[in-house]
Formats: structure tokens, sequence, C-alpha cells
């Protein structure tokens, strides 16, 4: 009952901001969260099982990760995966994409007892929590954000090589970091999809 009531209250952060601060930045902003809430529950076990404040660390753990997995990776997924396909395939592709999430919810749940053998609660917990890390840098360079724009921007969007997002989002680091921590009045970027189809044509 805890579970289901944060993940409605927590959806709903998601349903105001997804379409102004982005699907992208919603998922860069919660994944550190998931990671430290995941390391949390996982080191809470070794306290000792007699000790009544073992459950309570456990549970405060797994209920934090779920106000933060409930406005990112709980709807962000579903709404990006309707956006990333092109008009003439969007039907089949979210049927794939949604198989997909659901086969990975089977996977996880199958091998979950495995991990839990072999790695104990410490290490499994770890392991899902080092996994949010590497997806955060994984969001950070190759997913691009489609918030506020129009179909034929998402084609433009969607047209652009990997690597050319990549390259744009690291000098993207440096602009945010020179412009909030050094405090520099910076020009704001390009949208890096902008003009990439005339490149392209000409």
């Amino acid at each position: 009952m805890g579970t289901g009531i944060l993940n409605w209250v927590f959806a709903l952060p998601a349903f105001f901001t997804i379409d102004t601060f982005g699907r992208r930045n919603l998922l860069l902003f919660t994944f550190p969260f998931l990671a430290i809430f995941l390391f949390w529950t996982g080191f809470s076990f070794w306290i000792s099982e007699v000790k009544p404040k073992r459950v309570g660390m456990v549970t405060t753990g797994m209920y934090l990760y779920e106000v933060f997995y409930s406005p990112g990776m709980g709807p962000v997924p579903f709404t990006y995966s309707a956006e990333a396909f092109p008009l003439h395939i969007r039907e089949i592709g979210m049927s794939f994409a949604t198989a997909t999430t659901w086969c990975f919810n089977f996977i996880l749940s199958f091998t979950w007892p495995s991990l839990l053998t072999a790695f104990k609660p410490q290490g499994a917990f770890a392991w899902y929590a080092t996994w949010c890390l590497i997806l955060w840098f994984l969001v950070l360079l190759f997913l691009p954000e489609t918030k506020a724009l129009t179909l034929e921007e998402l084609d433009q969007v969607f047209s652009v090589p990997t690597w050319k997002h990549s390259s744009y989002q690291l000098k993207k680091v440096v602009w945010v970091f020179r412009r909030y921590v050094l405090r520099q009045k910076l020009e704001p970027m390009t949208p890096f999809w902008q003009g990439y189809e005339n490149l392209e044509e000409s």
C-alpha cells in the first residue's frame, strides 16, 4: 500500500514538469538519487538483524527510492518511446517498446533470487545502484531532449547522428559549469539539431 501511494503521489511532479523541465532532465535529476537509495537499502542489511532499526532503514531506503523513481524512470520511458518513432511505424514501435519494458521486468524478477544468493543483499542492491550511475552517463550522452517539439522537429532531432549529439552534450556540460558555477555570462547554446537538415542537403 505504501509503495502504491508513493508511486501515485510522486508521479504528479512528472505530470506537471515533463513538458517544461523535460524528459531528459527528469532522468538526469533522479538517477543519482535512485543509486543513493539503492546503496542505502543494500548497506542497511549490515545492521544486525536483531536490531529494530534495520527494518526501518531498509524500508526507508526503498520508499525514498520510490519517491525518485515515480517522476523519472516510471513515466519518462513510455512518454519518450511514444515520440521516438516516426509516425508510419509508431504503433509497431510502441508495441516493441512496451514488450521490451515488460520483458526486462520479468528478467529482473526472475534473476533476483539468484543475484541475492550470489551477492547477498548488499551486493545485489549495489549492483543495481551501479547500473543507475551508468545509465546517468548514457542518458547524458545519448538521449536527446524531446520536450515541446513538433513532429517535424522530432524528425530533425532523431536524424542527427549519435556522435554529434554526444559531442554537443559534452560541450554543454562545460557550458553549464562555466555559466552556473563560474558565473560567466554566456550566450545560450543553439540546439544541436537546428540547421543539421539544411547542412545535410547542402
